[in-house]
């Protein structure tokens, strides 16, 4: 039974460890598609603090992001990027385990990534993690 209870616990930690916490999007005024995503990640439990800028390209350099590796927003949370549509599963595993990396992205605008679903169209993308020397990697395959 004690097991069974730790379990539970550990399980909602987890669903609502985002619950509060602090996110900076940074997104052209006029992009629709990611105001989408902002409003998924408040969904999931996070204080979403948008800034609009028609520079975003500067705080993209400024972060460590590299030509394709970039989309349309940029996040910051707890010293991480997450750049362009990508999924919650992918901001909970980086959130929780820490790993240590600058952040995530979804390069380009892929159709069905969260923002940019279009009925029942969906492509194939990968959401790449970038390391402090600019190399990446894939980190979850959508």
């Amino acid at each position: 039974m004690k097991k069974v209870i730790l379990s539970l616990l550990f399980i909602a930690t987890s669903i609502f460890a985002m619950e509060g916490k602090t996110m900076t999007v940074y997104k052209s005024p006029y992009c629709g598609c990611c105001e989408k995503w902002i409003n998924i990640m408040k969904s999931k439990g996070f204080d979403v603090k948008t800034i609009e800028t028609n520079n975003v390209n500067k705080l993209k350099k400024r972060v460590g992001l590299q030509a394709g590796q970039t989309s349309c927003h940029t996040a910051i949370v707890d010293g991480y990027f997450i750049e362009g549509h990508v999924d919650y599963s992918a901001v909970q595993k980086m959130l929780n385990e820490k790993p240590d990396i600058l952040g995530i992205s979804v390069p380009g605008m892929p159709i069905g990534s969260p923002g940019m679903e279009q009925g029942n169209m969906k492509q194939a993308y990968n959401i790449i993690y970038i390391n402090k020397d600019g190399s990446s990697g894939v980190y979850e395959i959508h």
